[in-house]
């Protein structure tokens, strides 16, 4: 029963705090899907490129695509009375309203009309900068170098003033450091033509996510550098990936622990049933054939307590979710319980692991020889 218990509860506290890590996971990921396309492309030998309306047509002919949107980004210092703050200038095309959910999430004004010189910014920039909306009489002034070579300050520095219409909040580091305005009114300021720093891509939401890649890979990994969700933010996503990997190297080795109290029942059993075995041996039973019974017993325990684990695991997990009953240390604006995401292949891979580290256990204490004094 100790055994057991040991196995029971070293894979339920297993299945339940993979699934809050999948929960935080999941939640990560749905932050980041508020600023982040599906995929973008970039120029793998200039940071700016020339686009044309038969490149932009190139991309929408591909089957799957919803809609695509030239973006220019350009970093900047920002005034503001006695503020002065390096952030990135994001200009984009009107098609950023079906590529992006930004406009989603806006707390305060309104969205891009095509006004010139209007722009959204981020709350922490907006606060970082004590900004106000539509302030005429104070506005907000943009720079930047030219990269003329001339002693003058006043011809390397161009600016321009730009006015806040609107604040957003997606509760990402992008709101620290973005702007966003008119792609036109950007390259007007920069006087560049039509150039971009990235394309970004929506897809529709029926399509193959996996197909519309290697479509835009075949048609242009030559010349572009194509990124999907995870790879423009590979930080992130490596070091989830990273923390996940720990938790089931930490588990696994709390539940070879748990194993030690299967190894002291197997042993004890095996002294206990000395003259048992010594009965069936003189009926003709094989020690190999012995050795299988207590490697079975082992095994059952652990199989046991693994099945048991797993759905006493899944029935807190679904009991957390659907009640919420253990609640966040600190309040958060956007989460207040520990959220919960089961995911099925990790349930599986629990088993899996349980039924692996139980079998070699039960193997090894049943096939020593030492164990059988009959």
């Amino acid at each position: 029963m100790v055994s057991l218990s040991g196995v029971l509860f070293g894979t339920m506290a297993m299945v339940v705090v993979l699934s809050v890590f999948n929960g935080f996971d999941n939640i990560i990921q749905d932050l980041y899907k508020k600023v982040d396309a599906d995929f973008i492309l970039q120029s793998k030998e200039e940071n700016l490129f020339h686009v044309d309306n038969q490149f932009i047509n190139t991309i929408n002919s591909i089957d799957g695509i919803q809609n695509c949107s030239e973006i220019l980004e350009y970093k900047m210092l920002a005034e503001y009375d006695d503020h002065q703050l390096v952030i990135k200038a994001k200009g984009v095309d009107k098609n950023y309203l079906t590529v992006s959910n930004l406009h989603k999430h806006l707390i305060l004004g309104n969205y891009l009309d095509g006004t010139q010189n209007f722009i959204i910014v981020g709350n922490g920039i907006f606060n970082k900068m004590s900004l106000k909306l539509l302030d005429f009489e104070k506005p907000l002034r943009l720079s930047f170098f030219t990269g003329s070579k001339t002693l003058d300050l006043n011809s390397a520095v161009q600016s321009r003033s730009f006015y806040v219409s609107g604040v957003f909040n997606t509760q990402v580091e992008f709101d620290n450091t973005h702007i966003v305005l008119s792609i036109h009114d950007l390259r007007d300021f920069l006087s560049f033509s039509r150039l971009c720093s990235s394309i970004e891509i929506r897809i529709k939401d029926s399509v193959n996510y996996k197909h519309v890649e290697e479509a835009l890979r075949t048609k242009f990994a030559n010349t572009f550098v194509i990124k999907n969700r995870d790879e423009q933010r590979p930080f992130v996503y490596k070091m989830v990936r990273t923390e996940k990997l720990a938790v089931y190297l930490i588990f696994s080795f709390i539940l070879i622990i748990s194993m030690l109290s299967l190894i002291a029942s197997l042993v004890v059993l095996l002294m206990e049933k000395q003259s048992d075995i010594a009965v069936l041996h003189v009926l003709g039973l094989g020690l190999r054939k012995i050795q299988n019974i207590f490697l079975l017993i082992g095994f059952s325990i652990t199989f046991l307590g693994g099945l048991l684990g797993g759905l006493s695991g899944l029935f807190f997990c679904l009991l957390q979710d659907k009640f919420q009953l253990i609640k966040l240390g600190q309040k958060s604006f956007f989460i207040e319980a520990y959220p919960i995401k089961v995911d099925y292949v990790d349930l599986v891979i629990i088993q899996l692991i349980v039924c692996t580290l139980g079998f070699i256990t039960s193997y090894i204490v049943s096939r020593n020889k030492k164990l059988y004094n009959y």
